[in-house]
């Protein structure tokens, strides 16, 4: 049977116009991967479509996989440098992975 490893998954909703930011933070703390995705929907600054050229107005979800200590670091870092200025949420979810190497987590 294979063995599965306790992990956290971050994710952070926020706006496209500081995805560069973010992630140069996500290397900072250490973090080896992530997965961004284009995002939509509403929340305390109205509907956010997507719509149009600029990044201005676009969401983007970020989805790290990580230790409980990076987890709370990432969390930390977010909301302190970037949740003052722009919209987003962050929220944690306990996951279980099989390849803990990938993730940063002691075997």
């Amino acid at each position: 049977m294979m063995k599965f490893y306790k992990a956290k998954k971050v994710v952070i909703v926020t706006e496209a116009y500081i995805l560069d930011d973010i992630t140069q933070a996500l290397q900072k703390l250490g973090v080896s991967g992530y997965t961004i995705m284009g995002a939509t929907g509403k929340g305390e600054r109205g509907l956010r479509l997507g719509n149009g050229v600029s990044s201005l107005y676009k969401n983007v979800k970020i989805e790290v996989v990580t230790s409980a200590e990076i987890a709370e670091k990432i969390v930390d870092q977010v909301v302190d440098n970037f949740f003052v200025n722009y919209a987003g949420i962050i929220y944690l979810e306990d996951v279980e992975v099989v390849q803990a190497k990938k993730v940063q987590l002691p075997e």
